[in-house]
């Protein structure tokens, strides 16, 4: 098997992690806890909220908690203090101009809203996926951010953004702050409903004061696909289909509540492993693997692998594996961060990756069309 170089490899297996991995236990709608604030519906998304009261906003964003891990309050369009807000909100005076992002995958909101001449710093530039933004990079016009230890703060500081986009895990700053820069903790991957990530761009809208599009933008993603879902014969029964990363011998699949599932699920898959609910992924022994799979008709796998993929990549250079029926009868497909932004733009294009796999799971849908994401080995 074409092994990925070793720095790489670790990053996709941790971002193919979160990007099929279930969020956390949810506890239920907070209560409205500030006088004069109206909550305004989000249809899908359970790790933000947003709240209005006149011509100001809140969003709160939440952890692997729900919305008992409260990880940010940011007060937008206020003139003055509300002492109906809690004290440790942060106040942002008006819309973000100029932002750095410590995950390349927050880089298609902010490009999807037209915004991309906002980032001025970001980590890891060499791995931006978003074409905006990556050309940005390549004129010098987006600084690198990242570091050893995660994060430039000198070079943050210098930069001096009106915001600093992370993720809750292992976040710098104290209080949501990086000295005086708001830190904005996005936790867009916890998202069960491929929907839910979707509507993230609705966060991202109301900090870029652009509400209006980020809401007319999420209205026709969630229409296009409502309209894929509807093209999925209602009780037909579909393929037995198992999905995962391998790292070093050992598969870690989702579990029956995540993202992933719920995609394989709308496409008409039969997921093996929808009956197992957990936070995060399922790690799994190869002898469980080999035991599970014999019975799928469709295997697949997340990749880094710009070269062309073979059915040993696929089961992850294992001859045990590439010898279970699945992988004689044509039922291989993989999806390569290599080939498409699949940590980034996939998460705002839900109906794409939805068509992707009802084309796999049930070629005569495909209609000629071509894959985006994922691929069906020929």
């Amino acid at each position: 098997m074409r092994q990925a170089k070793s720095g790489i490899g670790q990053c996709v297996l941790v971002l193919s992690s979160c990007w099929a991995l279930a969020g956390c236990g949810v506890a239920g709608p907070a209560s409205r806890p500030w006088g004069g604030w109206v909550e305004d519906p989000v249809e899908y998304a359970r790790y933000f909220q947003l709240w209005t009261k006149g011509p100001e906003h809140l969003l709160l964003t939440f952890g692997p908690g729900g919305n008992a891990d409260t990880t940010g309050i940011f007060l937008i369009g206020a003139e003055q203090e509300d002492p109906a807000v809690p004290a440790r909100a942060v106040r942002l005076r008006g819309p973000l101009q100029r932002v750095a992002l410590l995950s390349t995958t927050h880089a298609s909101f902010i490009s999807t809203l037209g915004k991309a001449g906002a980032v001025v710093g970001c980590a890891y530039t060499n791995r931006l996926r978003d074409t905006a933004v990556a050309a940005l990079a390549r004129a010098g016009r987006v600084q690198e951010i990242g570091a050893a230890d995660g994060v430039d703060r000198e070079q943050v500081l210098k930069l001096a953004p009106d915001a600093l986009f992370s993720y809750p895990y292992g976040s710098p700053g104290q209080g949501h702050v990086l000295g005086n820069v708001p830190v904005v903790l996005v936790s867009e991957y916890l998202e069960e409903h491929p929907l839910g990530r979707a509507e993230w761009l609705r966060a991202f809208g109301l900090l870029f004061g652009m509400e209006a599009k980020a809401d007319s933008l999420f209205k026709g993603i969630a229409s296009r696909y409502g309209m894929a879902l509807a093209d999925v014969p209602a009780g037909d029964q579909g393929p037995v289909v198992f999905f995962g990363s391998a790292w070093k011998g050992r598969w870690s699949v989702p579990s029956g509540n995540s993202y992933m599932a719920r995609l394989i699920k709308d496409a008409g898959g039969s997921y093996l492993f929808a009956d197992r609910q957990a936070d995060g992924n399922l790690d799994l022994n190869v002898e469980t693997v080999l035991d599970k799979g014999a019975s799928a008709t469709r295997w697949g796998r997340i990749l880094d692998q710009a070269e062309p993929v073979t059915p040993q990549d696929v089961a992850g250079g294992d001859p045990r594996i590439l010898a279970l029926p699945v992988f004689s009868q044509g039922g291989c497909f993989y999806a390569s961060s290599a080939e498409s932004d699949l940590f980034g733009k996939a998460g705002l294009e839900p109906d794409v990756v939805l068509r992707d796999l009802i084309g796999i799971f049930r070629p005569e849908l495909a209609h000629g069309r071509t894959p985006v994401y994922f691929k069906l080995l020929q």
